[in-house]
């Protein structure tokens, strides 16, 4: 039977990714710090997925000062702004919400899941269904950890980073490696901020 694996195994697996990084025309010190950004996100984000401390990845929907529905995304944003989200990308986050917020503002709180938005249809009407996958691993399950294949440096300013997922048998004490991801991370005031998820979506 599959076990979630604990966070001791992504702590093992992030220490030995330092030894895979790779660049071109950078400093072996950019490639740590790019490689370091990318796994300190994935380690707070599956971790809080794992522990289900769902404010904390994905707005939660709240009722508003005039008794109707909408989103609070305060503690989220700020986590990823914790985690090195550049500015654009938390502005482009924030954004991609304001449907689903519009919508809300028509529904009275006292009414929300108890008569309306009570099935999957309805979120996804209403530009509302985040909840239904992940955003920064993409699909409807969750994963174990992340390991870095690949850091290229499209400029001095600029890095793409290429992940893939694994899963965590305990049985057989052994990881199953599936899928990939890619982060763009870019150089801002000497310090590097992811700038873009490939699994993003709108």
């Amino acid at each position: 039977m599959k076990q979630t694996v604990k966070p001791i195994w992504i702590l093992i697996l992030f220490i030995g990714f330092s030894s895979n990084l790779r660049a071109s025309d950078n400093s072996s010190a950019d490639s740590i710090k790019v490689g370091q950004i990318v796994n300190g996100f994935y380690d707070w984000y599956l971790t809080t997925i794992k522990e289900k401390k769902y404010s904390d990845f994905k707005p939660k929907f709240v009722e508003s000062k005039n008794g109707m529905t909408t989103l609070d995304y305060t503690k989220y944003l700020d986590n990823l702004k914790v985690h090195r989200f550049s500015d654009s990308l938390i502005n482009k986050e924030r954004q991609s919400y304001s449907d689903c917020i519009e919508n809300l503002g028509k529904v009275k709180y006292s009414d929300f899941q108890k008569t309306t938005f009570t099935d999957l249809d309805e979120y996804e009407q209403a530009y509302c269904d985040f909840g239904n996958y992940y955003r920064w691993t993409g699909g409807q399950e969750p994963i174990d950890g992340i390991r870095i294949i690949d850091i290229k440096f499209i400029s001095t300013d600029k890095a793409y980073v290429t992940i893939d997922y694994f899963e965590f048998n305990s049985d057989e004490n052994k990881k199953y490696y599936w899928g990939k991801n890619g982060l763009t991370l870019k150089l801002v005031d000497k310090n590097w901020e992811i700038d873009q998820i490939d699994s993003w979506k709108n």
